[in-house]
């Protein structure tokens, strides 16, 4: 059982609420027993109810329960009638059973209710908020990621070296940035497989036909632009291999993901 997305259905909701069927209801109280994720939640809404509906409560006006009395006349009414018919026979006289607090409590009952309607809405507005903020914050952070490469690409003086997949990893591709004036490497992963614990993606130039260390990337290199060790001389091509954490003196040509010509 998927436990967070039984909490997120609403059914504790409408448990507490009391609006469940009977089933629902003893389907609640036997999960809460077994999962304590549901328990917590569960006493977390009643105390969240409970402490939002005592901010809001109010008692109904002095001034209905004066409206309501004045118009229940129908008592005299009945009286009179009976006087004035001597004839009727005398029937015992039953109790009267006052309204006022009938008509309370359901005002009591609707204003609970629309204080938990209220309390559901306001949460469901701050998880919205919430959801907004965060794809605003990636959003953003796309954007300076664009400008970036952007500013990266249209730099006269660098030279886009694209790196491709080969046959142990075809869809794997990485874009090289090499400044000429500078010597500057910089490189952006567009695609690369998740290493093995222990393992670490290398970058190699090579340089008069031999293998030379540019350095390793950093773990989190999805999404950034990874500055390098720089590059001089006779460059012919750059490559990356996957090797031990931390790097190696030298390239282990069978775990080569990317290469690509200068």
């Amino acid at each position: 059982m998927n436990v967070q997305e039984y909490i997120k259905s609403g059914i504790l909701e409408e448990y507490v609420l009391g609006v469940v069927s009977d089933q629902e209801r003893r389907e609640v109280q036997c999960l809460s027993k077994i999962y304590p994720e549901i328990e917590t939640e569960l006493r977390s809404l009643e105390a969240s109810l409970t402490g939002f509906a005592s901010l809001y409560e109010k008692k109904p006006p002095i001034e209905l329960k004066d409206k309501i009395f004045a118009q229940m006349t129908f008592a005299e009414d009945e009286e009179a009638e009976v006087e004035d018919t001597p004839t009727q026979i005398a029937t015992p006289e039953l109790p009267v059973r006052p309204l006022w607090p009938s008509f309370a409590a359901a005002a009591s009952l609707v204003l609970l209710m629309g204080t938990f309607w209220l309390f559901f809405q306001n949460r469901d507005l701050a998880e919205t908020n919430e959801n907004l903020a965060q794809e605003k914050a990636l959003m953003e952070a796309a954007s300076t990621k664009n400008a970036s490469l952007l500013a990266f690409y249209q730099n006269p003086t660098n030279r886009v070296i694209r790196l491709q997949g080969v046959e142990k990893s075809p869809d794997s591709e990485v874009i090289v940035f090499w400044n000429q004036q500078s010597n500057e490497v910089a490189l952006y992963v567009d695609h690369l497989p998740k290493p093995a614990p222990g393992k670490q993606y290398q970058l190699w130039t090579i340089v008069d036909g031999q293998p030379v260390d540019m350095g390793v990337l950093d773990p989190a290199y999805g999404d950034r632009i990874l500055p390098m060790k720089g590059a001089a001389g006779k460059v012919a091509a750059f490559a990356i291999t996957l090797e031990k954490e931390g790097g190696s003196p030298t390239p282990t040509l069978e775990a080569m993901y990317v290469v690509g010509n200068v």
